[in-house]
């Protein structure tokens, strides 16, 4: 009997390559005569019907789904399951990965954990907390082309925590990023206290 039952977690800013991750994962499955299934949200329409695409070019046939809880009606005869872009489901989806584990599977989803704003997206961070592993991707920055971007920049004018589509976002690095004015970081930084160094005497001993 298959013992491998886990729960992994494929996170990272947008054009990090969590979709093509997922995809490797489940075809390695396969290849290991493991059934396998993959769910996507309704609400992510960036993909081809019945599938989930990477950038790269990577497919693999899924289930879309209009909730989490629809995901319970097709995974019965699968052992290894995939979930894509996770962010796009609301909390039910926490207590479907509990359901899922307890039934033994080995669930692998992949999401943005952190919102245009640089904040927590939706139920990704209860995610983390209950998975076995977590895979944190990097992308390239596309303002100043280091390999550590981390956040996902929106370029158009959306206050919509939720905004379907590729052109409207790019990946930037910690340093790169620009949230929306209302939140960014605002501390009164206080002025640096400098302290003398004290005075040592010279002292002789005899």
């Amino acid at each position: 009997m298959y013992s491998g039952y886990r729960f992994e977690m494929i996170v990272g800013c947008m054009s990090a390559g969590k979709s093509s991750e997922l995809i490797r994962r489940i075809e390695r499955a396969r290849l290991a005569y493991l059934p396998t299934i993959m769910f996507r949200s309704a609400t992510d329409t960036r993909s081809r019907p019945d599938h989930v695409e990477s950038r790269n070019g990577l497919t693999s046939q899924a289930i879309v789904v209009e909730t989490a809880k629809d995901m319970l009606k097709y995974s019965s005869q699968a052992i290894v399951i995939g979930v894509d872009e996770c962010q796009f489901f609301d909390d039910s989806l926490i207590d479907v990965i509990h359901v899922l584990l307890r039934q033994k599977k080995k669930v692998i989803a992949s999401g943005l954990d952190l919102d245009y704003r640089g904040l927590p997206f939706g139920c990704v961070p209860q995610l983390l907390t209950l998975a076995d592993r977590v895979d944190k991707l990097l992308a390239v920055c596309r303002k100043c082309g280091s390999d550590f971007a981390c956040r996902t920049q929106r370029v158009v004018q959306s206050n919509e925590q939720i905004l379907v589509g590729d052109s409207q976002y790019e990946a930037r690095c910690i340093h790169c990023f620009e949230p929306p004015s209302e939140y960014q970081l605002k501390l009164e930084i206080p002025e640096p206290q400098y302290f003398a160094p004290p005075i040592t005497q010279n002292v002789s001993i005899v």
